[in-house]
């Protein structure tokens, strides 16, 4: 392991997160260090585990607006907002608009 880029680590830990088809996968920033088409494969691979409930901690819009159907939204251990991705995106224009807004970084017009 030592030997692969940073990108090959985080796929293999991916890998290892994954195989033997648990019921539980819980994966914290996992496309961190992969380029735009390994992110695409990864968010591919994702929405096709048979796990029955898979945890995703990110702050990578993108993969919650690609992979999500529920979104908990934390500002400093605070739940700001819990529910239907769909329903962040009706009140914010997006997923990115509404985590910003959310977290006090970017006021957005709602």
């Amino acid at each position: 392991m030592g030997r692969l880029s940073g990108g090959m680590r985080q796929r293999a830990g991916i890998a290892g997160a994954i195989v033997g088809d648990p019921s539980l996968v819980v994966l914290d920033e996992p496309t961190v260090g992969l380029d735009p088409s390994q992110r695409a494969d990864f968010r591919r691979v994702l929405t096709r585990l048979p796990a029955s409930h898979v945890l995703l901690s990110t702050h990578l819009t993108d993969d919650v607006a690609n992979v999500a159907q529920h979104v908990v939204v934390l500002n400093r251990g605070v739940v700001q907002h819990q529910g239907a991705v769909a329903d962040l995106v009706a009140n914010y224009g997006s997923v990115e608009s509404g985590y910003l807004s959310l977290v006090g970084e970017v006021e957005v017009d709602r």
